[in-house]
């Protein structure tokens, strides 16, 4: 990895001031005869600018455009060049911005095999045009870059953030491009023991669905309620995310075969059909989680993944479930209701509790957080012990165990806070807290003893889980982490 790549991968983690400090006391900033060096001094400029407040924020824009405009001088390329006419722009120099803009139409129109997409082309052409204030054609050509690349939603979502940015800056109407913003994403959970022929919840689901439109479906696929509703969004065309508790055969075996033999096909449809199978492995040698409490880390990291997808897309996420009439949700739906985004909760009768199999004991295990710091002080120690945390000591550093999770989250943005310790981890998992699996110990100070400082770093399913919990933090994948057991996605929160 550059010395550039490794700044823009931290600034990506949701670190912009680690980011730029890096990037000063490397002495990029003083470069102006290195385009990408330029381009991104503009990048980190626009981040800082984006969480300042009034004039400072005026200021930064108006830095990062010239950052920009000076890249594009030396390497006549249209990225550079509407960035810099944008960040004019919002930097208070709507004189210079449409200047640039115009120089970005010139460009185009000289160099039209540059060596962008289609797409990137027409949304850079239709960027200039709303910068020159020229609506009705700004707005056809971004429908023409839509059509060029329909189902590029993250692409689509950087367009539209950028055309907020301007269209805010006066007060302007931004509602029209709602008709070009990705599709909704859609979480669905419920029942399984259900009465799948009921023809009122089988007309909800197929009308709710024609009515939002979602384009991406999170959720299981246990037999009865998720599977009716993943089989109606598969039928609209929708891309299914499954996320599993078990492998795949034991969650057949555990959650599909026991209702019926009816549900198995539907069952290996949709597994085929689906876009994304993400399974909630476990380390070599780690117990398989108990059943309630794997289905419920499961919701969870469904959730967060469904709210992550909607985030990064600049779209909407919304939940459906289906309860025993007169039932209240179960699991972890209040979580989900609580975070005040859209949810539909939809009645139908019960059958039975559970056909086939007997009801699992209650277990010891619950969801937990662990909280690993690595050179952590008797001093330091003694005044988490004195606020009520208590911190174990084990090879390697100390853990705090907790069922609060965003309790956990708290804490370890007080110990970052303190200035002292800065390698911290934080893994979500099944933990009977009298005796915490070694192997998800060993997981917790693995991450931790990756870290550089800065951000707190986490493992995939925990960060999904706190996309939900925690929608204030920065949350991004920065890499992967090389362990004994294997390669793990690596994610920092700040």
């Amino acid at each position: 990895m550059t010395p550039l790549t490794q700044i823009l991968s931290i600034a990506r983690a949701g670190n912009p001031a680690r980011a730029w400090a890096m990037f000063q006391s490397s002495g990029w900033d003083a470069r102006t005869d290195d385009p990408k060096a330029l381009t991104l001094k503009g990048r980190l400029l626009k981040d800082q600018a984006k969480a300042a407040p009034g004039s400072e924020r005026v200021r930064l824009y108006g830095l990062a455009a010239e950052a920009y405009a000076a890249a594009a001088q030396i390497e006549q390329a249209s990225y550079p060049l509407i960035n810099a006419a944008t960040l004019a722009y919002l930097g208070g120099r709507p004189e210079r911005a449409v200047q640039l803009a115009g120089d970005v139409l010139d460009l185009l129109a000289d160099c039209p095999d540059e060596a962008e997409t289609a797409y990137w082309l027409a949304a850079t052409r239709s960027e200039a045009l709303l910068l020159l204030g020229k609506n009705a054609e700004a707005r056809a050509a971004l429908t023409e870059a839509m059509a060029t690349a329909p189902e590029a939603w993250e692409d689509h979502a950087a367009t539209i953030g950028q055309f907020e940015l301007i269209l805010a800056e006066h007060n302007e109407d931004d509602s029209w491009l709602n008709r070009h913003r990705p599709p909704p994403s859609l979480y669905f959970s419920g029942l399984i023991a259900l009465d799948e022929n009921d023809p009122k919840l089988l007309d909800q689901i197929e009308m709710i669905i024609a009515q939002d439109e979602p384009g991406f479906g999170f959720g299981a696929l246990t037999a009865g309620a998720d599977i009716l509703i993943a089989g109606a969004l598969h039928r609209a065309g929708a891309e299914l995310h499954i996320t599993l508790p078990y492998p795949v055969a034991r969650f057949r075996e555990l959650s599909v075969e026991p209702y019926g033999d009816h549900w198995l096909p539907r069952f290996d449809m949709l597994m085929t059909a689906a876009s994304r199978v993400d399974i909630l492995s476990q380390m070599p040698g780690e117990d398989e989680r108990p059943v309630d409490v794997a289905v419920d880390l499961c919701n969870l990291v469904t959730m967060g993944q469904c709210a992550r997808n909607a985030q990064i897309l600049c779209s909407s996420a919304k939940a459906i479930t289906i309860v025993g009439t007169g039932e209240d949700p179960r699991r972890l739906f209040p979580i989900w209701q609580q975070s005040g985004r859209d949810h539909l909760i939809l009645e139908t009768r019960r059958t039975s509790d559970r056909p086939r199999t007997r009801r699992a004991p209650a277990t010891i295990e619950q969801l937990h957080a662990i909280l690993w710091v690595k050179d952590m002080s008797s001093l330091q120690i003694a005044d988490q012990q004195e606020a009520g945390f208590d911190f174990v000591a084990a090879q390697g550093g100390h853990y705090h165990l907790s069922r609060d999770l965003t309790g956990a989250l708290t804490l370890a943005r007080k110990l970052e806070e303190a200035g002292d310790i800065v390698k911290i981890s934080m893994v979500i998992d099944a933990i009977n807290p009298s005796v915490p699996p070694t192997a998800i110990l060993q997981r917790a100070e693995d991450i931790a003893h990756a870290s550089e400082g800065g951000p707190l770093l986490t493992d995939h399913k925990t960060a999904m889980a706190l996309t939900l919990l925690a929608p204030d933090r920065a949350i991004q994948e920065i890499g992967e982490l090389q362990t004994a057991y294997g390669f793990i996605p690596l994610w920092s929160i700040s």
